[in-house]
C-alpha cells in the first residue's frame, strides 16, 4: 500500500494561494502527428527560450516556471499585488513573443490556492483547475484574466477595469463559461506605422490552418480590431 509521505507542515507551506499562470499550445497534436520531430523541436525551443527570456528558472526571483508537453506553467509564491504585476507582464510578454513568432497559444492568469512541489514536479489545488478550465474554454488565441483575478484586485490601486492593456472579453470566445468579469489582452500595446503588428502575423497563420479552425483566429482579430476603432 502506498504510504502518504508528505508532512502537513509541507503541505501548508508549499499549498498557499499565488498567482498561477497556464498555457497551452493549439495544434501542438498536430504539429507533432505531421511533421518530422526536428521542426517539431525547434518549435519547442522557441518556446522555452521565449519563456526563460523573463525569469530564470528559479523560485528566488519569484516567478517560477514549468512545463510538459504542449503545456507551459508560471506561478507566484504569493498572491501580493506585487506579485501580480511581475507575473502579469511575464505572463503577457511570453504570450506576445509566441504570436508574434506565429505560434498559436492561448493563457489565462488566475489567483487561488495550490500546491506546488518542483522537485517531484507535483503540481495540484483549485487555482490550477481555474486556470486549466478558463484556458482551455477560449475560442480564440488569447490571453484573458480570470474572475478570480478580478475579484482578487478589486480594491487594489489599479482594478483590472482600469488598466490599459485589459478590456472585457467578448462572449462568443468562452465556450461555456461565462464572460462576467473576465479580461483580455488588447493586443494594444504599440502599433507599427500605425497598424497593430499582431493582425499580420494571426493572419499568416490562418493561412495554415483548417477551415473549421479559422474562426479563433477571426475571434481574435475582430477583438483585436474593435478596441482599435475604440481607441481611435
Amino acid at each position: 500500500m502506498l504510504k502518504w509521505s508528505i508532512s502537513v507542515a509541507s503541505i501548508k507551506n508549499k499549498y498557499r494561494k499565488r498567482w498561477f499562470a497556464y498555457f497551452d499550445l493549439l495544434g501542438f497534436s498536430e504539429l507533432v502527428r505531421n511533421n518530422p520531430i526536428s521542426k517539431v523541436l525547434q518549435v519547442y525551443e522557441m518556446v522555452l527560450k521565449s519563456v526563460q527570456q523573463e525569469h530564470p528558472d528559479d523560485e528566488t526571483v519569484g516567478i517560477s516556471q514549468t512545463w510538459f508537453s504542449d503545456t507551459f506553467i508560471l506561478y507566484t509564491r504569493g498572491s501580493s499585488e506585487h506579485e501580480f504585476a511581475k507575473i502579469e507582464m511575464a505572463s503577457r510578454l511570453f504570450f506576445q513573443r509566441l504570436i508574434l513568432k506565429e505560434i498559436p497559444v492561448r493563457g489565462a492568469l488566475t489567483v487561488g490556492p495550490v500546491y506546488t512541489n518542483r522537485s517531484k514536479n507535483t503540481y495540484v489545488g483549485k487555482g490550477l483547475i481555474d486556470a486549466y478550465e478558463y484556458g482551455e474554454d477560449q475560442n480564440w488565441l488569447g490571453f484573458i484574466l480570470t474572475p478570480s483575478v478580478f475579484k482578487h484586485l478589486s480594491g487594489s490601486t489599479i482594478p483590472i477595469n482600469q488598466r490599459a492593456f485589459y478590456r472585457k472579453i467578448d462572449a462568443s470566445v468562452l465556450k461555456k463559461k461565462s464572460s462576467s468579469n473576465v479580461y483580455a489582452f488588447t493586443f494594444d500595446n504599440g502599433r507599427i506605422n500605425g497598424k497593430n503588428p499582431f493582425l499580420n502575423h494571426l493572419n499568416n497563420m490562418k493561412i495554415e490552418v483548417d477551415d473549421k479552425i479559422k474562426i479563433k483566429y477571426e475571434n481574435t482579430e475582430n477583438f483585436i480590431e474593435k478596441h482599435m476603432r475604440q481607441r481611435t
